[in-house]
């Protein structure tokens, strides 16, 4: 160690007295000529971490282990692909790769084209320095059209043009929102014939608020959320969609409505012991034999979309905003959640039931159990309390907090907690089975209110998903099917046929200054069918039959996913 003199010089220490004659292959790696071991010699600076500059240079020599060694002594391919993932120098793997490009240079640039994952940061970063440099023309190639490079070009928007969200609407047809110098417009394509079958002008879509979707089919109409109604001067995620559009399949406009939406901050102090502090809102709406339910401040909006008329205007018991939540029992009865209760009505608009509770529930299930964040479940119709808590080795009882919505799952609930645990429950609220692990927060006051779903029924199947640690894949007797790390966040879990499973991740990955996502398909068992980078996430959505639609700037791409699992199952 040796203390600073001067800082714009580092200090040259002597190496020979730790391995003697050398020989200096790589920069800080230096080869023992008598027993041809390897040394990882290197000088940083230390001291106070408190100091703008380090206080003392200090030398540091590791030896490199017979693993590392390989990669050194015999630069390869394979070697890289083995041993790449180890610890080296940073600067190793442009040095080493200029080595390995003199005999193996195809290799190296079906590496790069593949986006080989199991490489380090420093060494994808030194690959796409590479490859640029020895085939600029295919690197500006692949950075127009975006990855994987097996993809299709279906379709170009006009130069400029940014796409935002794609949405199907039938199996072989989508539509497209992009912007174009401040102009929205929606444009319906058929994947197979690749032609436009209709385009509309639209408004800003609601951009300004929470993060939900603003384009998707429902009830065979396709519905758009677009401008915003201020909610606060000091929070923009108070913010409401202004209007509601509903398409026929035809791009035929049905319907335009005004919208006022309930969205509003609960605080812990108002709902002390129940709930956390968090926004509660009732952005949705039902369609049923097309009738639409909508909220609209305290009332409910009744409309008849064959004639495009408003039928009636209900008024909810108490003033509490409908939730857009609305079921029919087979009596006839048409029963409706609101944001603290629930009511019903007979065929003549009268109420026959309501119950209102002093706190908002984050969820009402079918079998009316009013859950609370503090992990408290009222059954309204017994008049019975479950709670569920954690009681410490000192007799101090402390209650779970709700990671997320529980989910109704094969006559069973689902209850995700934030500790690590979850608890599947029978219909009469009793433990079957406990699990050591949860789902990304979503409810608790740091989840800033993130408004995904974390987790997800398929079939006879449980998906959880939490950021930055796990998927974990159960079947309805609680059995772990499948358990894998993951080291990023969740953007979207979905199944495209109701059997298989899409996890869309975020990805910064050194092959790419470009946005991108890694997508991963699994089987109905939690296999791993595939796994491949994308554009994105804007713009990705897949159909029934496992098409994938992405874009690349004013590009849209087709990709098949189970054609590509057949390609790797038997390569030609």
């Amino acid at each position: 160690m040796e203390p600073i003199q001067e800082l714009s010089q580092t200090p040259n220490f002597p190496i020979h007295d730790i391995v003697g004659e050398t020989r200096n292959p790589f920069r800080e790696i230096y080869e023992c000529t008598k027993c041809h071991q390897y040394w990882w010699i290197r000088v940083k600076g230390t001291g106070d971490p408190r100091s703008t500059y380090p206080e003392y240079y200090e030398q540091t020599a590791e030896l490199i282990d017979d693993q590392r060694s390989e990669l050194i002594r015999y630069p390869s391919v394979e070697s890289l692909l083995s041993y790449g993932g180890l610890n080296y120098p940073y600067s190793f793997f442009t040095e080493v790769l200029e080595k390995i490009a003199v005999t193996e240079k195809d290799s190296l640039k079906q590496i790069f084209l593949e986006r080989t994952q199991n490489l380090p940061s420093s060494a994808k970063l030194a690959l796409r320095t590479w490859f640029q440099k020895e085939f600029p023309k295919e690197f500006l190639d692949e950075k127009t059209k975006g990855f994987p490079y097996k993809a299709n070009l279906l379709h170009s928007m006009r130069e400029g043009e940014s796409i935002l969200v794609t949405e199907w609407i039938t199996l072989d047809q989508f539509v497209i929102l992009s912007v174009y110098d401040e102009a929205y417009t929606l444009t319906a394509f058929h994947l197979n014939e690749k032609k436009i079958l209709w385009s509309r002008p639209v408004k800003r879509p609601f951009l300004e608020g929470m993060s939900i979707p603003y384009l998707f089919y429902q009830s065979g109409h396709l519905c758009y959320y677009q401008g915003f109604q201020k909610g606060s001067e000091y929070d923009s995620k108070l913010n409401r969609p202004n209007e509601l559009l509903l398409f026929d399949l035809n791009g035929k406009l049905e319907i335009s409505i005004p919208l006022a939406f309930r969205c509003y901050d609960v605080l812990s102090t108002e709902e002390r012991d129940v709930s956390e502090y968090r926004v509660v809102h009732n952005f949705s709406f039902t369609i049923i034999e097309e009738i639409l339910y909508l909220p609209h401040g305290n009332e409910i909006y009744i409309y008849d979309l064959k004639s495009k008329n408003q039928i009636h205007t209900l008024k909810t018991p108490n003033g509490d905003a409908f939730t857009g939540k609305t079921f029919i029992t087979e009596t006839g009865i048409i029963l409706f959640h609101t944001l603290k209760g629930v009511f019903a009505i007979n065929n003549e608009y009268e109420i026959v039931f309501h119950y209102r509770s002093k706190f908002h529930p984050v969820l009402i299930d079918l079998n009316l159990n009013f859950y609370y964040y503090y992990a408290i479940i009222d059954n309204i119709q017994t008049g019975e309390q479950k709670r569920f808590s954690k009681t410490q080795d000192s007799g101090i009882n402390i209650p779970f907090e709700l990671a997320s919505l529980p989910i109704e799952f094969k006559d069973k609930i689902l209850i995700p907690f934030v500790w690590d645990k979850s608890y599947l429950l029978d219909g009469k609220l009793n433990i079957i089975k406990e699990f050591e692990f949860t789902c990304t927060d979503t409810l608790g006051p740091h989840s800033f209110s993130v408004t995904k779903s974390p987790i997800l029924v398929v079939e006879d199947k449980l998906v959880f998903t939490n950021d930055y640690h796990s998927i974990v894949m159960i079947d309805e007797l609680g059995n772990v099917l499948s358990h894998f790390p993951i080291q990023s966040e969740v953007l979207q879990l979905f199944s495209f046929d109701g059997k298989h499973t899409v996890v869309v991740l975020s990805c910064y990955d050194e092959y790419s200054d470009e946005n991108q996502i890694d997508l991963i398909l699994l089987s109905q068992n939690g296999e791993q069918l595939l796994r491949k980078l994308f554009p994105g996430p804007e713009g990705l959505s897949a159909n029934f039959n496992g098409f994938i639609i992405f874009a690349q700037q004013n590009l849209i791409y087709s990709y098949d996913m189970f054609q590509e699992i057949e390609l790797t199952k038997s390569p030609k």
